[in-house]
């Protein structure tokens, strides 16, 4: 798995993230976009000091780099102090994930559960889940995540 890694700069400081007890999975409601797109959204909203999200899955499959995976992101609030970030780029509210989106999610969280052994089956939830919100969208696959990381 290869991530890029682009050259973000925070304004302030970041707050390391203590405890990881879940993934969660956003879209960004748009078309196919860098992460350094995403780093000038979130850096124009109030309290958020740049990209919020940790990890962002390109429609080609190409993973981006975000906020650091240590520290704490900024994408939803009743989840921010114990979560890792994956958005992927797309709405899906109007069509699901590509393929390779699928397919590089499923290895990135593979990955990140590896790095966090107390937490073999981290659970994966989506932003709907701890916010009032449509994302990642009614047409994001979980029935097909959830089988390709169960290994079926």
């Amino acid at each position: 798995m290869q991530i890029r890694e682009p050259a973000l700069w925070f304004k302030r400081r970041l707050i390391p993230r203590k405890l990881t007890t879940r993934i969660v999975i956003h879209h960004t409601a748009s078309g196919d976009v860098p992460v350094e797109t995403v780093h000038e959204w979130h850096s124009a909203r109030p309290g958020f000091n740049g990209v919020g999200y940790h990890y962002l899955v390109r429609t080609n499959g190409d993973i981006e780099r975000g906020r650091p995976e240590a520290m704490r992101g900024v994408h939803a609030r009743q989840a921010n102090a114990d979560s890792i970030a994956i958005a992927l780029a797309g709405n899906f509210e109007k069509r699901p994930p590509t393929v390779a989106q699928m397919s590089a999610l499923v290895i990135l969280i593979r990955n990140i559960r590896s790095r966090h052994l107390h937490w073999q089956d981290l659970p994966v939830v989506g932003h709907s889940d701890v916010t009032a919100t449509l994302c990642p969208g009614q047409r994001f696959p979980w029935g097909e995540l959830q089988r390709r990381l169960d290994g079926r």
